[in-house]
């Protein structure tokens, strides 16, 4: 149990640098998550028929 004063609240990552929030971060991202610049890449057009949402990273690599 928490020594927290019921009722109070913290700031997401109160007290995580942001090297250690990165790194957090880094390791809970799916390393096929290869999409990051599909928007721009896309913006005259798409590569694939196929939904965002249904698409894998093949698909939008």
């Amino acid at each position: 149990m928490s020594n927290e004063t019921p009722g109070t609240t913290q700031p997401a990552g109160a007290g995580v640098s942001d090297e250690e929030m990165a790194r957090k971060v880094a390791e809970e991202t799916s390393p096929d998550l290869d999409a990051e610049d599909v928007f721009e890449r896309e913006s005259e057009g798409t590569d694939t028929d196929k939904p965002v949402a249904e698409a894998d990273a093949a698909d939008l690599s």
